[in-house]
């Protein structure tokens, strides 16, 4: 009788032991699977680079604030919105030195010898780009609003 139990207790330990490991390793496979899947494809795309956008986002203002203050070029010192005209020449300043310096990154990448065969990714350069952009636009603003205010006297 407990050689019986014995047995029948064992046998049923060797099923569980069954079921757990082989749903174990259908679990380990899937999860495995999957992870494995997904480091592979982010290696792939950092490999080679393919969401990278290498569009610069040439701000088309520029050209048309530059000549907006060079309406403006002969205001003189006293006014009150002189300090904010120099603001915004500034700003423009900044924002074209980073343009030209996205431009050059993505020149000299073309140029390389191994970085030739992977796409410039630009997105960096565009949020520098589109950051100097904001700052321009709220100083273009004060002075904007300085010039009206002057004229409105």
């Amino acid at each position: 009788m407990k050689k019986d139990i014995y047995i029948y207790l064992h046998i049923q330990y060797k099923m569980a032991q069954l079921l757990l490991y082989g749903g174990s390793s259908v679990a380990a496979y899937f999860v495995g699977r999957n992870i494995l899947g997904r480091a592979t494809n982010s290696a792939l795309d950092y490999v080679f680079n393919s969401n990278a956008d290498d569009t610069i986002k040439d701000i088309h203002m520029v050209r048309s604030i530059s000549g907006m203050l060079k309406t403006y070029r002969g205001m003189k010192s006293d006014h009150p919105a002189y300090e904010a005209m120099m603001s915004v020449r500034e700003g423009l300043n900044k924002l074209q030195d980073a343009i030209d310096k996205a431009e050059i990154k993505r020149e000299a990448h073309r140029q390389g010898y191994v970085s030739r065969f992977r796409t410039y990714d630009a997105s960096d350069d565009n949020k520098k780009i589109e950051k100097l952009n904001e700052d321009l636009m709220k100083r273009l603003e004060l002075f904007t609003n300085l010039i009206q205010l002057k004229e409105e006297r």
